[in-house]
Parts: structure tokens; C-alpha cells; sequence
């Protein structure tokens, strides 16, 4: 009896099956042996797989184009945790420069990553996009394995060993990375046990922290080497005066420090590009006409820029109640109806509070922010509500935040861990409490509610959410960001996470704001 033959689909499933079964669902490179001949060929030719480097594969979209960066990007420290575990086993280490941004949960990829080998070889391996990994015999300074620690699959030196290793020109050109490590120390006696290893890197560390206000730290490490007849000068000044932040609470995630310096390093340039006639005077009757008028609208650009295929025809048909997925086979089949309904129904919520927020903007400035706070799980719930009812989420999926990786695509920037986005997101909510500037609440909180990525799906939409509740709290307009614009929008928050500069970010949203201002007086 022949053989049943199986479909096309059906070899795809198996495919997939094993490369699931090889990887689980949070790796994404896989080496050649690792799977069969008929599997590499076959997911190569339908695009879930890509041969980035030789022998190297990434899994990939098979929606996106030949020349997309993501799956390399997204992949990048997996594969290098792999590639230097294959190639020198325990005989490689990052050197302290690179080991500090590990630590710090550094999340753009450098152009080059310098690693320290305890063998006697050099070598610069390009990868890909113009990216190379640097090899160098580490000599002396190679750390012992006490010194060493594994952190995301990658052999890097101990926290404190990093620290107190740092050239001092790292003090100044990588001032803000330099204090979220440091603010992760708590115990002085890891750093004082160091002070054999580099007296004079120890005290330039100890200085610093003194600089940033950790005196009672730094008297602690002292009292410990006292004992030993130590002593060290700790009045030196490692940081440039103008990048000395606050540390934030001690032992935190690096993401917590992260936000709160972001938000301080930031908030001057953003203030100067803050739209100086986009303020407006309607009453809240007037206020919710006129966010009322632009509903429809704002979905229609909101889930564009998003890549929805969406139309105004299939938004007012679903605001008008004509949309039903439960007697409609095609609108049940419809996945940007119900991204048009969720996002209809989350605006509804958001407009209440954005009312509410403009009605107590002078009496109540912060209001906004706790309106955040409170509601934004709630906007969150409601923008998916579609897909649980048809079956697609379960409820538990809206429940708290992502529980996953996410990556974006074509970016240089990562978005943290999903461990520490509680810790990123309490942070945020922080900042909101304490900045009384509603432009800076809503270019900042924008930016950074994207930069954490809290959720698996929807990010942007909840990030222009928030956006126009904190410009509501300031008195500016519900502000579209317009699909025509979404190269600009997007090349602007690349800018802002993977270059470090706001201003673009920030002058696109003043003329957004402008421009919803001037629609507002012409309705």
C-alpha cells in the first residue's frame, strides 16, 4: 500500500515542528547540523529561516524582505553567546567596557564588540550589516573565574570587577551607563575585596560614587580596608559635572535608573521645542466635541502607521454598529476590523480621561498622570477585546504586561527584557508624578512607554494614547500623527532609543501639535 502523500502544508508544520523543537520558543539561531537537510532547505525557501552568516541561521518573518535586519539584530547577542561558546569555550571574556554595558542592559547594538581570549590570538571577524567582533589575547588581564560571570548566555566579568577595571575615559563618555551599573551595588565588601586588583581603579569608582551622593556607600567600602591600614583618596571627580545623575533606589533593575536618567538627560531639549501657540481655550463641552470629530480620523491613522490594512469605510462601518463578527463570516475573518473595533473602543476610554484631564489642567496638573497610572491597563484590555472575543487571546493574555521577548523591526535597539518591565514601567509612572511640564509628560512618555514595550502588541497605539493624555492635561488638542508622516515619526523614535537624541522626536510632535491646533480652530 503506497505511502499517503502529505500536503505542502503539511511538510511546512513538520518543518516548523522541528525547528521549535531544536529551539523552544525564546532562541532564534540555529547551525546547520542542528537540523535536518530537508528542514534548513525547505524553511530557507519559504523564509522562516535566513542564512545571515555562513552556517549561521536566524529565524526570520517570511512576510519581510530579503534585505531586513531584524531577525539579524534581534538575534544578535544569542548568536555571539553562541558563536564565542563554540569557537573558544570558556577561554573568552568581554572586556570591561563591553561587560558594563551587559550589565547595564545596554539594548543598542555597537558596531564592535571587544573580546578578551585567554589563548594567544587575534582576529577581527565581520558579521553582518557592518558589525564585527574583535579578538584580543587577554594576557594578565584576563580575569580568574571568580571574576566571571555569565549573563545572557555571554561570559562577562563580575559587576564590581568590571567597575573597578574601567579606563577613565569611560567615566566621561559613557557617564549614564556607567551609574546604572553602579547603582546595582549594595554590599561594599565586593568592592573592597577588589582593592589588590586595581587600587587605583577602585578609588576612581569609590570617587564616583561619591560624586552621585553614595557617601554612606563609599565610607562603608572605607571602613572596610581601614581595618587592613588602607587607605584611599576618594576626592577625585571621574564624571563631568553636568552627567551626574540620580541613581534612583539602590539594587533595582538597570531599567529603573535607566528611565529616570533618560527622562532628566532629556527634558531640557525637549522643553525647547515646546509649541509656544498650540494652546488652546474651548471649554470641556467644546474640548470633547472636538476630540469627538477627529474619532474616526485618528483611527484611521493611528492603525496605519501600525500597517493595518484599514480603510475609513471599514471604521465607520464599525462605528456605526455595522460590523458583526458574530453572524459575518467575512468580518469574523476581518483581522483589521477588529483592530479598528478594539481601537474605536479604547478610544472612547481614553477620550473620557483626556476630558477629565483637560477639565482640571489648571487646578489639578498632575491629574494626567494618574489617570495613566490607573487607566492604561484598562485602554490596553479594551484595545483587544475583539481578539478575545473571537477566540484569537485568552483573557489571561491582557492581563499585566508581556511575558515574551519583542523586537522591532529594522531597529538597532532592543527592548528590554521582559523581566525587568515592571521595574521600567514603575519608573515611568514616577517621572509622570513628578514632571510638571504636560509637553515634556507627553514627548517623554511617548518615547519611553515605546522604548520599554510593555506588551506584546500595540505599544504604538498606547504610546499616542498617552501621548494625548498629557498634552490634554497642558490644554494642546487631540494630535494625529498622520500616516504620511510615519517615516518621519518612525526615523525620529529610532533616533531617540538607538542615537540618543530627542530633538527630532520632539520638533516632529510641536508641529503635529501645532497642526492640531490650527484643525481645531477651523472646526
Amino acid at each position: 500500500m503506497a505511502r499517503p502523500r502529505i500536503s505542502a502544508r503539511q511538510r511546512l508544520a513538520r518543518a516548523l515542528k522541528e525547528l521549535h523543537d531544536v529551539l523552544g520558543a525564546d532562541r532564534g539561531v540555529v547551525r546547520g547540523p542542528q537540523i535536518s537537510n530537508d528542514t534548513r532547505v525547505l524553511l530557507l525557501k519559504t523564509g522562516y529561516l535566513r542564512e545571515i552568516l555562513k552556517g549561521w541561521y536566524f529565524v526570520s518573518d517570511p512576510t519581510s524582505d530579503a534585505g531586513d535586519t531584524t531577525p539579524f539584530y534581534a538575534n544578535f547577542w544569542e548568536y555571539l553567546a553562541r558563536y564565542l561558546s563554540d569557537r573558544f569555550g570558556a577561554d573568552y571574556c568581554l572586556t570591561a567596557e563591553q561587560s558594563l554595558l551587559r550589565h547595564a542592559q545596554y539594548n543598542v547594538i555597537p558596531p564592535t564588540v571587544n573580546v578578551m581570549l585567554a589563548v594567544n590570538q587575534s582576529q577581527v571577524q565581520d558579521l553582518a550589516f557592518g558589525h564585527t567582533v574583535a579578538l584580543y589575547p587577554g594576557k594578565g588581564g584576563f580575569p580568574a573565574p571568580a571574576h566571571q560571570y555569565m549573563l545572557q548566555g555571554l561570559r562577562c566579568m563580575s559587576l564590581p570587577y568590571c567597575l573597578v577595571n574601567l579606563p577613565p575615559r569611560y567615566f566621561t563618555a559613557h557617564a549614564r551607563e556607567v551609574q546604572i551599573a553602579m547603582a546595582q551595588m549594595n554590599d561594599p565588601g565586593v568592592l573592597a575585596v577588589l582593592v589588590d586588583v586595581n587600587r587605583a581603579g577602585l578609588a576612581r569608582l569609590l570617587s564616583g560614587y561619591r560624586q552621585v551622593g553614595r557617601i554612606d556607600f563609599v565610607d562603608a567600602v572605607l571602613n572596610q580596608l581601614k581595618g587592613l591600614n588602607i587607605q584611599i583618596r576618594t576626592d577625585d571627580h571621574p564624571f563631568d559635572a553636568e552627567s551626574v545623575y540620580s541613581l534612583g533606589r539602590p539594587g533595582r533593575t538597570p531599567l529603573y535608573a535607566r528611565i529616570h536618567m533618560l527622562w532628566m538627560q532629556h527634558r531640557e531639549a525637549v522643553l525647547t521645542c515646546r509649541p509656544t501657540t498650540a494652546i488652546i481655550t474651548a471649554s470641556p463641552d467644546e474640548y470633547l466635541t472636538q476630540v469627538q470629530a477627529v474619532r474616526v480620523e485618528d483611527a484611521y491613522h493611528s492603525l496605519s502607521i501600525e500597517r493595518y490594512r484599514v480603510t475609513l469605510e471599514l471604521i465607520r462601518k464599525i462605528a456605526e454598529e455595522g460590523w458583526d463578527p458574530l453572524n459575518n463570516e467575512d468580518d469574523m475573518k476581518q483581522v483589521a476590523a477588529m483592530a479598528a473595533k478594539g481601537y474605536l473602543d479604547a478610544f472612547d476610554l481614553v477620550k473620557d480621561d483626556v476630558v477629565q484631564a483637560y477639565t482640571s489642567r489648571e487646578t489639578d496638573t498632575l491629574l494626567g498622570s494618574r489617570l495613566f497610572s490607573e487607566q492604561h491597563q484598562v485602554w490596553y484590555q479594551k484595545l483587544f477585546g475583539p481578539s478575545v472575543n473571537a477566540g484569537i487571546l485568552e483573557r489571561a493574555d491582557l492581563v499585566g504586561y508581556r511575558r515574551h521577548m519583542v523586537f522591532l523591526r529594522g531597529s538597532l535597539h532592543s527592548p528590554p527584557h521582559y523581566d525587568y518591565v515592571l521595574d521600567g514601567m514603575e519608573a515611568l509612572r514616577e517621572c509622570f508624578s513628578q514632571e510638571p511640564d504636560a509637553y515634556v509628560r507627553a514627548v517623554l512618555g511617548h518615547w519611553l512607554f515605546g522604548f520599554i514595550h510593555p506588551y506584546m502588541d500595540g505599544n504604538g497605539r498606547m504610546a499616542r494614547f498617552t501621548m494625548n493624555l498629557m498634552l490634554a492635561s497642558g490644554g494642546y488638542p487631540w494630535t494625529i500623527i498622520r500616516v504620511e508622516d510615519r517615516d518621519r515619526y518612525m526615523g525620529a523614535l529610532e533616533s531617540a532609543s538607538a542615537s540618543d537624541d530627542i530633538t527630532p522626536f520632539a520638533k516632529f510632535l510641536s508641529e503635529c501639535v501645532v497642526r492640531g491646533s490650527n484643525s481645531t480652530a477651523n472646526l
